[in-house]
């Protein structure tokens, strides 16, 4: 790849074909035309960046004329989290851009998240000018990785799903504006009680984790075989990527089965289950999607560790411990039969109403969002 653009279709990504005497050629891979460059500091090269520009002429960065009166933007739709934002927008007269070629005509830019490698991007967008970054849910859960990285001063403002998130993000002492758009990651449902605990999905703290991660999934998992063993439960382990990645090591049994899952929001497994034992967004999805849930490890503080790095751990949880903290964790329970608790869970969701209005709250809604967004630009 060249970063030389099409002259005829403004496509980013020409290939270089041949040497000429004072000139090099290329050729487009989307519209077959060939695009000649010289090799003296043309003109030609200086506009590449804006394809077939004419004195006067407002293009945005693919090249388009800004004649249509819609507001361009850009964005990271990390696994299609953002689907919903998009939707919205591009309902609401606002058009979506690549930007292959540069920033050209970019009011804002849609993130998941403003911290390490994506801090890095956002920068470079912000030195060609553009001012104003929003930040929607990069997980279900409270965006508590600003616990433990430092928050970016020009951040516009940061969507969450429900007001118990801005209560936690303001106790570790968040300070950018907090905006409550509802719930965006799948459609909520009302609890759906169960005759009884049968099947079981456990979803493992996935691969990319620290050691504490691992003990935690190895943990749970043990309570899980020793019912599946007495029969009591079918069990199915929806792991990421590998077994050992989780900490776990295949046991063969009638009663336990293995499925691969992908970091997609998929609820499908969720909806068929009696029960789900998941931690941190996979829980969040059950509660939404108003399974029986048991959550694992809530009194484990997060956390992140990168490949080859130390674990870093976020600095104030004991300020919001207690708001994010589920009913229910597996690991707690230690005085009573974890069956006989699991039949309970799969009858009735009083205990959890309140942590379900808090963090789950309501639907995701395309005009409050929208709004809230114009508010800033």
């Amino acid at each position: 790849m060249s970063g030389i653009v099409c002259i005829h279709c403004g496509y980013g990504r020409v290939r270089f074909v041949r040497h000429m005497t004072n000139t090099d050629k290329f050729t487009c891979p989307k519209c077959g035309k060939n695009t000649i460059v010289g090799r003296d500091n043309s003109p030609i090269i200086r506009r590449r960046h804006h394809p077939r520009r004419i004195p006067g002429q407002n293009l945005d960065c693919e090249g388009n004329l800004m004649t249509d009166g819609k507001i361009r933007f850009t964005a990271f739709n990390h696994q299609h989290k953002a689907d919903k934002f998009l939707e919205a927008l591009k309902e609401n007269n606002y058009k979506q851009l690549d930007c292959t070629n540069g920033f050209g005509g970019i009011r804002f830019v849609l993130t998941d998240t403003d911290i390490l490698g994506r801090r890095v991007r956002l920068e470079k967008i912000r030195a060609h000018g553009v001012q104003h970054f929003f930040v929607y849910p990069h997980a279900a859960r409270p965006d508590l990785v600003n616990d433990i990285y430092k928050e970016w001063a020009f951040t516009t403002a940061h969507f969450v799903s429900a007001p118990g998130h801005v209560d936690v993000m303001r106790r570790f002492g968040y300070s950018r504006p907090l905006e409550v758009v509802g719930w965006s990651l799948c459609p909520i449902k009302k609890f759906s009680p169960r005759p009884e605990p049968r099947k079981v999905l456990f979803a493992p703290i996935h691969p990319r984790c620290s050691v504490d991660d691992q003990r935690v999934n190895r943990a749970a998992f043990q309570k899980l075989e020793k019912l599946a063993r007495a029969d009591k439960i079918e069990l199915t382990v929806r792991f990421i990527n590998s077994l050992p990645g989780s900490g776990l090591n295949r046991i063969e049994h009638p009663n336990i089965i293995y499925t691969n899952g992908a970091m997609n929001q998929s609820y499908t497994q969720i909806d068929e289950a009696d029960i789900v034992v998941a931690h941190q967004s996979f829980l969040y999805l059950a509660v939404a999607r108003g399974v029986p849930s048991i959550s694992m490890a809530t009194d484990l503080p997060t956390h992140v560790q990168m490949r080859r790095k130390p674990v870093v751990w976020a600095r104030n949880w004991k300020k919001y411990e207690h708001l994010i903290a589920f009913p229910y964790d597996i690991l707690q329970v230690k005085d009573r039969d974890l069956f006989d608790v699991m039949g309970e869970i799969v009858q009735c969701d009083e205990k959890v109403l309140d942590w379900k209005r808090r963090m789950i709250g309501s639907p995701f809604n395309k005009k409050r969002f929208v709004q809230k967004l114009e508010k800033y630009l």
